[in-house]
């Protein structure tokens, strides 16, 4: 293995600036066009007075949750990661975690910079490709199980109430979809060649893992409940900061519909996603604009900055590991005779000499000694 494979790269701090300025520069950007446009844009500028009178005890509660959300994913990748390998323990799990938010939260790929993350540093632990993408993909299964179920039980409940069947039944219908087809895999158990029948194999076998987790019934299952639902009271907390929030059940639907414009590789999708959730289930323009990006504001930064620390702990445990990995090669062309006997210092028998023996091995072992070789007359 190259050796620098066994590092985590430096972050480019640089890099990092200038993300940072871009949404720095739009919102100077909308401050402007609010100001000489006016008019479509009132909405905005409503919502930029809000924000002077956020009720500074939400907020702090806010920040609160998204530690708690970060919390329960630690303690959920501990739980599938530690029965995968002895190495990633509660310290490791804590460094990928808060490593990959980084990537995560800089990134609106559906959380595809942490998860890649991540499978590298299963990868370094020792599991190697197979073990790490069955880990992982479990891992998944486990976190977004919660996803899929909560749209379904919030949008078969708006439903019932009478609330747009295109903003509830059908993301219910497509949730159910999403989960129906991993079980289908894990209880047909497919084979064969050809890539769909490796995938979906590969699925079923992480959801029969998951399952087997499930049945443990380990504590640290309610890390995926708590990694969703503290980050949905981000967002609750935000619009009790701003106003009155809605219904309990219209923020975690419009939450988890908004999530899905994470899949989208564009800034602001997310933003835009929650925003246009929350008017259409009749929340004021205003207030759901500065709740949201408030509460983006605090996902964002918050674990990121921690995220940016946390990666140079991974590189040195990253490191740590590349070491005990090679302390063994060093050693592979030697042959260990580790004798039965007990006696350490006995005296060689006639006609025998030691063979030497690395420290810590017992004692010498014997071999005939070879006749001196005498030249012919």
């Amino acid at each position: 293995m190259p050796a620098e494979d066994l590092t985590l790269g430096t972050p480019d701090l640089r890099a990092l600036a200038r993300r940072a300025a871009l949404p720095a520069a739009a919102a100077a950007a909308f401050a402007i066009a609010v100001v000489v446009l006016g008019g479509p844009l009132q909405a905005f500028a409503d919502a930029l007075s809000r924000a002077v009178d956020a009720d500074p005890r939400w907020v702090g509660a806010a920040a609160l949750f998204e530690l708690a959300s970060f919390g329960g994913y630690i303690a959920l990748l501990w739980l599938v990661g530690r029965r995968a390998s002895e190495r990633l323990d509660l310290r490791a799990s804590t460094q990928i975690t808060l490593g990959g938010a980084a990537a995560t939260r800089l990134l609106p790929t559906a959380g595809a910079g942490g998860a890649a993350l991540t499978l590298w540093s299963l990868r370094r632990s020792g599991l190697g490709t197979r073990g790490a993408t069955r880990t992982l993909l479990t891992f998944l299964v486990l976190l977004y199980s919660v996803f899929l179920g909560s749209v379904v039980v919030t949008g078969a409940l708006l439903a019932v109430e009478g609330e747009p069947l295109a903003l509830t039944a059908l993301p219910a219908g497509v949730a159910a979809l999403g989960m129906l087809l991993p079980l289908t895999a894990a209880w047909l158990r497919p084979s064969g060649e050809g890539r769909m029948r490796v995938a979906a194999g590969v699925l079923g076998g992480a959801v029969r893992e998951a399952i087997r987790h499930v049945r443990s019934l380990d504590a640290r299952l309610a890390g995926a409940l708590a990694w969703w639902g503290f980050d949905m009271f981000v967002l609750w907390a935000m619009l009790n900061a701003f106003g009155a929030p809605p219904a309990l059940e219209v923020v975690v639907l419009a939450y988890f519909l908004g999530q899905v414009g994470n899949t989208i590789p564009i800034p602001g999708a997310v933003s835009g996603g929650l925003v246009g959730a929350l008017i259409a289930f009749g929340v004021e323009a205003d207030l759901a604009i500065v709740s949201v990006l408030a509460y983006r504001a605090i996902a964002i930064w918050l674990p990121a900055p921690i995220g940016l620390v946390a990666l140079g702990s991974l590189r040195r445990t990253m490191a740590a590991w590349g070491r005990e990995d090679a302390a063994p090669a060093r050693f592979s062309g030697l042959e260990v005779i580790v004798p039965a006997a007990p006696a350490m210092h006995a005296p060689a028998p006639d006609g025998h000499e030691a063979v030497r023996s690395l420290p810590g091995a017992g004692r010498p072992a014997w071999r005939p000694r070879e006749a001196p070789c005498h030249a012919a007359a």
